[in-house]
């Protein structure tokens, strides 16, 4: 349903009356309209700074030049030498920021790994006070750091754990013209992961990711950090559930888009929907409910018919049965759960079992911010997207040996028949309550799970992405 506030602002009538109440404007945002791109930056400036050289350093010059960005420097931030001489050993040209001279940047990207006290957190204020009255719109930022448990000492631990709380306090601030700010948590020798990180949240593909902390701690054992390419899934086969329509359509053309052939499940009973779907991206339709007792084992099957073992599957299929606690049916809640989470483990415990997944396969769950802040009336459907985030976390754990990788998604307000059934009132106060000012569309979980789905993401493993602009709900 499209968000007709967010349209009307936008035009010259809308503008005046929204000016003239002194009503807040969502900001249009600049999403992908196309498949990932070697250059992505080739037409932005990018201001980068460190607080020291290093291998992080080196890793996020490297990356923007291979992006195709004009990098720049700022000559009164005391983290220049780090850049500098990542840029000389790199041989990649860098060049002082004329922000001043009205040519702003609208890529920001400082990285703070070597912060390691009180002090070292000044760059944080130098490096954005002086810059974000004149940040462009869609504009993106990525502040980099060490994750918990990787600094040497008590007081690095300190200055580290300093940037989430900072970066969704700046995603706060800065989403009102479309910016993004995120921050990377890298694993001391995971450099090699930040380059795909960085595509993702340098470019339109997160329009709708803001507020977020993304740890890369390394692929898992025999996957190498390959070097980009344009249409990166090109001879994956990817499985995705719930495809007949909404989000599991979107996920399963985005896939389609880089390349990857798509085997869409959906009810039996949504078989035509689903054809439809599917043959609108080349896909395969595989009319199948995934509660069966053996879904695993026939996915399996109809992979192995295509002559080829599953690359990815993004388990998206989920429904909602909602009732206060006190009033709740026991068939209302066993049926969630069974969707939702049962027909999940067992379909991976089978697969897993008969050797169904590729060299590198990913797993990508679709969990829910209903999951980490909860909803009245939701208790099941809760426990069920909290508990993918629980069972992403400690299945990367066993599967890391087996070279297999496994994220979470957790949307928030998202356009969807769903939402557009709620009450008007409630629909619109939904829609508002977070730092984008407005609901996301089902491309954006596509435009996230295929990052995950991707070898961008091959340092990311058991981590859950939220995607819902910053709402402020469980924020």
């Amino acid at each position: 349903m499209a968000d007709k506030i967010l349209e009307f602002v936008h035009t010259s009538t809308g503008k005046q009356i929204a000016a003239a109440l002194g009503l807040p404007v969502p900001p249009m945002l600049k999403r992908a309209k196309a498949g990932y791109a070697e250059k992505s930056l080739a037409n932005s400036n990018a201001l980068v700074g460190a607080s020291a050289f290093g291998p992080v350093a080196s890793a996020v010059v490297k990356a923007l030049d291979s992006m195709g960005a004009s990098i720049k420097v700022s000559a009164d931030l005391a983290g220049l030498d780090g850049i500098k001489q990542a840029a000389a050993k790199a041989k990649v040209d860098v060049s002082i920021s004329q922000a001043d001279n009205g040519v702003p940047e609208n890529v920001y990207v400082l990285d703070v790994t070597a912060a390691a006290n009180v002090a070292d957190l000044r760059l944080l204020y130098d490096f954005f006070n002086p810059r974000l009255r004149k940040v462009p719109s869609n504009s993106r930022i990525v502040v980099i750091g060490r994750p918990r448990g990787d600094c040497k000492d008590a007081l690095a631990e300190t200055a580290q754990s300093s940037l989430p709380g900072f970066i969704r306090s700046l995603a706060k601030e800065s989403g009102k013209n479309g910016t993004t700010a995120n921050l990377i948590q890298v694993k001391t020798g995971a450099e090699n992961g930040i380059e795909g990180a960085l595509r993702f949240f340098l470019s339109p593909h997160s329009a709708f990711v803001t507020g977020q902390v993304l740890p890369v701690v390394g692929a898992p054992k025999g996957v190498k950090v390959a070097a980009f390419s344009e249409k990166p899934l090109t001879g994956k086969l990817a499985v995705v559930t719930g495809a007949a329509r909404g989000i599991g359509a979107a996920i399963a053309e985005v896939l389609a888009r880089e390349g990857a052939t798509v085997i869409g499940v959906d009810r039996p009973a949504d078989e035509s929907t689903l054809g439809a779907t599917m043959s609108s991206i080349g896909g395969i339709a595989c009319p199948l409910d995934i509660t069966d007792a053996d879904a695993g084992k026939k996915l399996a099957a109809v992979a192995a018919g295509k002559g080829g073992k599953i690359d990815i599957i993004v388990h998206n299929a989920g429904i909602t049965r909602d009732k206060m606690m006190r009033n709740m049916a026991a068939h209302l809640w066993d049926m969630v759960l069974d969707v939702n989470l049962g027909a999940i483990v067992r379909c991976n415990d089978q697969l897993l079992a008969g050797d169904a997944f590729g060299a590198n396969a990913r797993i990508v769950c679709i969990s829910s911010i209903g999951g980490i802040a909860g909803n009245a009336g939701q208790t099941n459907y809760a426990a069920t997207k909290s508990a993918v985030i629980g069972y992403v976390d400690a299945m990367a754990k066993q599967l890391e040996g087996k070279g297999i990788s496994i994220n979470a998604i957790a949307p928030g307000f998202i356009e969807t028949q769903m939402t557009a059934a709620i009450p008007v009132v409630t629909r619109e106060v939904a829609r508002r309550l977070s730092s984008l000012s407005q609901g996301g569309l089902p491309v954006d979980i596509a435009e996230a799970v295929t990052f995950m789905a991707s070898p961008l993401a091959a340092g990311v493993n058991g981590a859950t992405l939220r995607v819902c602009g910053q709402n402020l709900v469980g924020a």
